[in-house]
């Protein structure tokens, strides 16, 4: 029988011996103050309840389904310690750069908002919110999406968030009282969402990152100082632009708006391209790109670049790309689509890893929670991977966080089953219902939770080791 808790001083791997594998080369960014071994014990017990099912993924909950984890240790971890968010961030963007790094990948950036009811989180405001599509109150946060390229035997991308940084409106920027209650540092002043962007976008290149392109939608690419920072940088780059508000002129033409030129465009232009083949058949997409000079304010700027115009059934979308001309129009809707994996990726960490599940009332606080999201994203996607590489078709995301389940429930119930004290039994036996937020019954060494639906996604499992 192995011991039910080790030293208080030393962190716990006996629970989730792969997951403190790969954790142990962080172990240096969380070598913060006297306690810091408790640092990286708590470390690796939050990183196991993002990983772990649970209808809230906050800390308490987690504390009380994680084996030896205590939910006011955990709160002391992602809002009081002083271990620097961004150093782990870069410490993860340069291990993913040595395990994943591809020239074809490319950095994605992208918003991500998380609607919130009350005015006390850090950055909340009435803004543009992604998640419901419409203005609403929220926070904001600027995220750098590192995507690989497309793998045309499982019709997969995979990605890895890299970077994510809170967005401060301005009314929180001059607001001392406000600032003090959410703990924002001093020296955090206004930025625009692009300059944070570009932040994110430096610190992925000195993380020695390799990729073909920077993606970005119009809220960045509208912006011609992005655009002009990017060429000053040689990022090549594919960013979208408002069609009503950009003006562009073809060799040898006037100066026309892009929605006009959009609809003077002649059918024989337009070009369908099959840039993947889905479950379904060909996927496609009809293209036509022209060589354009910007023009901003009725004059011509020095911005030379292409116009790429991409027609769906209901819309068409404008890009300005700059550094990608050698591509084929099949590589740009490939490079084009890459931007695809932010949406899934976002989703999965909301579904899966309780992205959107802690309250982020304070700067410190917010900023801990998303990169130990990202760890744990960027764990799942470690293990895919290994997976992949022994032959075996890769696991879901889904599937590799029902694997973690399964292993930590067995453990649980052979310590249960091995303790001689009965108040020991118990409260393993309480950490199982608190692992499943529901009531469940143990038959015939299966977990079972009752009222499931016919055909649902079973959490039964083999509980004691073949």
């Amino acid at each position: 029988m192995r011991p039910l808790a080790g030293p208080r001083s030393r962190p716990s791997a006996d629970w989730f011996p792969g997951l403190d594998r790969w954790l142990h080369r962080f172990d240096p960014c969380f070598e913060v103050g006297v306690r810091y071994r408790d640092t990286q014990r708590n470390a690796r017990h939050y990183l196991a309840g993002l990983l772990l099912p649970g209808a809230r993924k906050s800390m308490e909950p987690i504390g009380a389904r994680i084996p030896d984890a205590e939910g006011d240790r955990l709160q002391n971890f992602l809002t009081d310690s002083p271990w620097n968010a961004e150093a782990v961030q870069q410490q993860l963007a340069e291990r993913i750069a040595e395990q994943f790094g591809n020239p074809n990948a490319v950095l994605a950036l992208d918003d991500t908002t998380f609607p919130k009811q009350g005015s006390a989180s850090v950055g909340v405001a009435h803004q543009w919110c992604g998640a419901l599509g419409k203005t609403a109150n929220c926070q904001a946060g600027v995220t750098l999406y590192y995507v690989l390229p497309f793998d045309r035997e499982s019709r997969e991308m995979t990605g890895f968030t890299v970077g994510a940084r809170l967005y401060l409106p301005r009314p929180w920027v001059d607001n001392g009282p406000r600032r003090v209650k959410a703990r924002i540092p001093s020296e955090v002043t206004y930025e625009e969402k692009t300059g944070i962007g570009l932040g994110l976008i430096d610190r992925a290149r000195a993380a020695g990152l390799p990729h073909r392109a920077v993606l970005a939608d119009a809220e960045y690419g509208r912006a011609g100082e992005f655009r002009q920072a990017l060429r000053d940088r040689g990022e090549p780059y594919v960013v979208g632009v408002q069609p009503h508000s950009t003006m562009v002129a073809r060799t040898g033409e006037a100066p026309i708006r892009v929605d006009r030129l959009i609809e003077a465009v002649p059918a024989s232009e337009w070009r369908s391209v099959v840039w993947a083949t889905g479950t379904k058949g060909p996927m496609t997409v009809e293209l036509v790109r022209y060589p354009v000079v910007v023009w901003h304010r009725g004059k011509r700027t020095e911005e030379e670049g292409t116009l790429l115009l991409e027609r769906r059934t209901n819309e068409t979308k404008a890009y300005l790309e700059w550094g990608t001309g050698a591509l084929s129009l099949t590589e740009m809707a490939r490079l084009v689509r890459s931007r695809w994996p932010i949406e899934l990726g976002y989703r999965q960490m909301k579904q899966v890893l309780g992205l959107d599940h802690f309250e982020g009332r304070t700067w410190t606080g917010w900023h801990h929670h998303m990169t130990m999201v990202a760890m744990a994203q960027a764990f799942l996607a470690t293990v895919r991977a290994e997976r992949g590489s022994r032959g075996s078709p890769s696991p879901s995301v889904e599937q590799v966080a029902e694997e973690i389940h399964a292993r930590v429930v067995q453990r649980i119930l052979e310590q249960a089953e091995s303790a001689t004290d009965p108040k020991v039994r118990e409260e393993r036996m309480n950490r199982l219902w608190a692992l499943h937020d529901t009531p469940l019954t143990i038959r015939g060494g299966r977990i079972v939770i009752p009222d499931q639906p016919p055909g649902a996604a079973s959490h039964g499992r083999r509980a004691r080791a073949s």
